[in-house]
Parts: structure tokens; sequence; C-alpha cells
């Protein structure tokens, strides 16, 4: 009699072929979890860090504008009766006087440094709506903000640090510096980012007939590298302009328009992620307590010239 084999107790190879789908299937699944995971908490901290980022700049902003000075009320400055920009206008400085002696020479004749007349004898007047930064001119100060789409100038006014120094507010032989500034927000031009420009107005060259930056230390004048677009809008009350100008007259054809009721501001930030860099857009409007919108002082009707217009947005 044959003798019984005794077998080894073991898979079968069926058994092994399920049992590998069996943790395929499920290393599958946990992959997919993970990776969905992984892309939202990479979504997320995009957010995050475009939100840190852009309020940041919003605050930078906002500080800025909140020291925008509104332009002075009408006769504080000089002779408000005589109906032009001139009276609002800072003292006319050796670059003005030397560009007219200038005109008169060219023109071989003395009557060119005079205001020119027509055949009719009605005296020909410079158009207020045109840019004192254009004409070469000096800005005022009281201009308040000065911009396009793509760059944005301000006229500041701060408070001194020295006026939060007890020792210094009790002497009486210690004079406080100004601290007027001119402020630029621009777009780098190499792409490195936004860039903001702050100059003192009384000492620095270049800020009294120019609102362009000076683009020496552009580098270090970067304060976000991750914006890499920049849109501000302005609203005058009524609609929102691409531009703006607060060196132009306003109705009454004495005082400046200042700065706008608000500006909004478009930043497009690029993010570093998972699976390549995205940009994400954001904005915010920031309203300008030193506007004088669309106010009409009550003796503007004795002072506006018959031929005044209103400037763009109705101020």
């Amino acid at each position: 009699m044959r003798a019984r084999t005794r077998r080894r107790p073991g898979y079968t190879l069926l058994e092994v072929l399920l049992a590998s789908v069996v943790a395929v299937v499920l290393l599958g699944a946990l992959y997919s979890a993970l990776e969905v995971t992984l892309v939202r908490m990479d979504a997320n901290r995009n957010v995050i860090v475009a939100n840190d980022l852009s309020r940041a700049v919003f605050n930078r902003l906002t500080l800025d504008l909140s020291n925008a000075l509104g332009p002075l009320p009408p006769k504080s400055g000089g002779d408000g009766s005589t109906g032009s920009a001139a009276a609002a206008s800072p003292t006319t400085t050796p670059t003005t006087a030397s560009t007219t002696a200038a005109a008169s020479a060219s023109s071989g004749s003395t009557a060119a440094a005079s205001p020119s007349a027509d055949p009719s004898g009605t005296t020909a007047t410079a158009d207020p709506a045109a840019s004192a930064a254009a004409s070469g001119v000096n800005i005022p100060f009281g201009a308040g903000v000065v911009g396009t789409d793509k760059q944005l100038s301000l006229f500041v006014s701060r408070l001194p640090t020295a006026l939060t120094d007890l020792d210094v507010i009790n002497a009486t032989d210690v004079a406080l510096p100004s601290d007027l500034r001119r402020v630029t927000y621009y777009l780098a031009a190499d792409g490195t980012g936004l860039a903001r420009q702050s100059k003192p107005w009384v000492t620095a060259d270049g800020v009294w007939n120019a609102t362009d930056p000076d683009r020496a230390n552009e580098p270090a004048e970067v304060i976000a590298p991750e914006v890499k677009d920049a849109t501000f809008e302005y609203y005058d009350g009524g609609t929102w302009q691409s531009s703006w100008d607060g060196s132009q007259t306003a109705i009454d054809g004495v005082s400046l328009i200042g700065p706008p009721r608000a500006i909004r501001v478009i930043l497009v930030l690029e993010i570093a992620g998972r699976g390549g860099p995205k940009q994400r857009r954001v904005s915010q409007t920031i309203p300008i307590r030193a506007a004088v919108g669309n106010y009409l002082p009550a003796d503007a009707a004795t002072t506006t010239p018959a031929t005044s217009t209103s400037t763009p947005g109705g101020m």
C-alpha cells in the first residue's frame, strides 16, 4: 500500500493575484487621497500668501493715501480774484523764471514774455487742464494725487517723528524738519515687482516739476517682487477714470482739483507652488479723506470766469 504524501499549507496562485489586486487598489486610493490633500494644502497656502502680501501692500497704500493733502481753499494763498491756477501754485522758482526769459529771447521782442492777444483784443490764457508735469512748471503740492493706470504719485505730509519724542517736544531750541514727501508707486522696468519711492519734497531733486520716479536705485525700492502687474483707477464721484491730475483747476478757476474720492488698486500676484507659479488677481478700493469732491464754494459764482468749464468728473 502506497503511503499518503502530506501537502504543505500555502496560498494558491489565484489567492496571491487577488490579494495583489486588492493591495494595488488600496494603495491607489490612498495615493489619490494624499494627492488631493496636498493640492488643497498648496492652494490654501497660495491663498494665504497672496492675502498676506496684498494686505501688506494695501495697508502701505492706505497709510500713504491717508496722509495725502487736499488742495487749499480758494483765496487762502495769493489773489484768488485773478481766476488763474497760479494763485494756488507755489512761488515761481528760478527755473520758471529762466524758462520765461528764454521764451522772451527766442521771440525777439519784449511782447513775447507777456500774454499774447488775438486781433479782437482778447487776452489768450493758458489751458488750466494742461498737466503741470507736461509743461515743465512746478507742480503744486496741493495736487495731492497725480497718476496714470500704471503709476501713482502722491504728495503727502506725515507727522514728524520728532513730535513723538518727549525730549524734543519739551526742547524749545530744536528745529523740527519738514516731512513733506512725494511718494511714487510704479512697476519695475525689469519686471521684478512693485516699487515704492519716497523723496523729500523740499530737499530732493526732480520732485518739483515731475511725477516720474528716479529709477537709479530701482532694485532697492521694490517692495513686492510677487506683483507682476498693477492697475490704478480713480473715482471722481461719478465715474472711474484711468488717470488723474490733481494739479488741474476746479470749476472756480482758482483752487486745485486735488485727490480723487477713491483709488481702486488691482494687483496681479505670481505665487510659486506645485506645478509651477500661479497668478492671482486681487483688488481693493481705498477712499481718500482729503478729497474735496464736487463741493462748490459759496463765492464761486463771483470768482468763476465766464468761460470756465467743468473738469473731468464734474469737479
